[in-house]
């Protein structure tokens, strides 16, 4: 039987989980269904997430079967996301945040309105995921995303950095709202994490351009200060970090590094408060600059009110403002992050100015509410224009 659903969130993401972009989805989702009065998510799914679920007049639909192949999973789902929404006769409005989600939406003829959010393009960033990927995949795949940019009704993006790289290919800049990533200000204290002592943390996921081999090379150069632990928040599975426990091994340093896996986001928080700096190495790449991010791992830091030292590249400095809501250090240098790191610690004083400076930040621009406010002013734009 049809599914009477005004607006649909796809997402090429297993949702739930612990990983950033589940949090980025989870908010943007509720925005759209909160602005349209009811919704369906479509999204990945594990073997322990239900097919089918309801939260109120939400939906949750997740295609859960297994398929090792990446580009195969992904024609999988374009697939299961239009059977899906052929169910659905009733939509005024698509929101996805990928080019699978987006094939399986974008129909010669449609009544609803399509808006893509682009955080990330996979001729981008495959290439991080499969070194060995061909050049003519990669051409095919820009020709894929070209297309979903083109048919699409309106784009989001996080930063400024990725709208600058989308215009370079050529959309229309009318089509293009910048709307960044965001938090929730923390105004409780957990009860601090005694039992690790002094601690630096990182915390998300640990692919090649976030730069946590940077870190574990920085803290090498920190031996000499006494008990200084590094907390390792990994989103992902411990097969995931074996090169970099590797590295920590040979630098003689794994006794000061401590892993933790896959947390929710109550243990996380916590720990996000009682570290004295939350790290943000991000590497100077191109997935980093001239594709661009919005990294939720900063926001989510500010929001804790921890003092972040973060690489000095574009899309971080449309967060922070260096020396004044956070520390920004030049990227893929191991020695300066050291210099940051060992600055802070020394000058407790200056470390609580940046986190409250950036905690306020979050209170005054970054926080969910108005980020769902500019997403309300998105919808009701695409709702009034006659044209689209």
């Amino acid at each position: 039987m049809p599914e009477n659903r005004k607006a649909v969130y796809a997402a090429f993401d297993i949702y739930p989980s612990s990983k950033g972009a589940a949090t980025h989805i989870t908010h943007m989702a509720r925005g759209l269904f909160r602005y349209f009065g009811d919704g369906a998510l479509l999204t990945l799914g594990n073997q322990a997430s239900a097919e089918t679920e309801y939260d109120g007049p939400h939906m949750a639909c997740r295609f859960i079967q297994q398929i090792p192949n990446y580009l195969e999973r992904a024609q999988a789902f374009t697939g299961f996301v239009e059977r899906t929404v052929e169910t659905m006769p009733n939509l005024d409005a698509v929101h996805y945040r990928d080019i699978w989600s987006a094939l399986g939406l974008l129909k010669s003829a449609r009544a609803y309105k399509t808006i893509f959010e682009v955080n990330g393009l996979p001729s981008i960033e495959l290439p991080y995921h499969y070194p060995s990927v061909s050049n003519d995949l990669l051409a095919r795949l820009k020709t894929l995303e070209n297309r979903c940019l083109a048919e699409s009704d309106c784009i989001i993006v996080p930063s400024y950095i990725i709208r600058e790289a989308l215009l370079n290919r050529g959309v229309d800049q009318n089509k293009l709202t910048v709307i960044p990533n965001g938090a929730n200000p923390v105004t409780e204290v957990c009860a601090p994490v005694t039992s690790l002592g002094e601690y630096i943390i990182y915390f998300g996921a640990v692919q090649a351009w976030q730069g946590v081999d940077v870190l574990i090379k920085s803290m090498s150069l920190l031996r000499d200060v006494s008990n200084l632990k590094l907390l390792i928040c990994c989103s992902s599975k411990p097969r995931h970090t074996k090169e970099l426990r590797r590295l920590s091994r040979r630098l003689g340093i794994e006794s000061r590094i401590i892993w933790k896996y896959q947390l929710d986001k109550t243990q996380l928080k916590r720990y996000i408060q009682g570290a004295a700096i939350s790290i943000a190495p991000l590497s100077e790449c191109n997935r980093n600059i001239a594709q661009g991010c919005s990294p939720l791992k900063i926001f989510e830091s500010m929001a804790c009110g921890t003092a972040v030292v973060a690489s000095n590249i574009p899309a971080v400095e449309e967060i922070l403002q260096d020396g004044e809501s956070g520390m920004l250090v030049k990227p893929d240098r191991p020695q300066e992050l050291a210099r940051a790191i060992r600055l802070l610690l020394e000058y407790p004083e200056y470390r609580s100015k940046l986190a409250n400076n950036a905690h306020k930040l979050i209170k005054d621009k970054f926080n969910w509410t108005k980020i769902g406010q500019q997403l309300d002013a998105v919808y009701a734009t695409l709702n009034s224009d006659p044209n689209k």
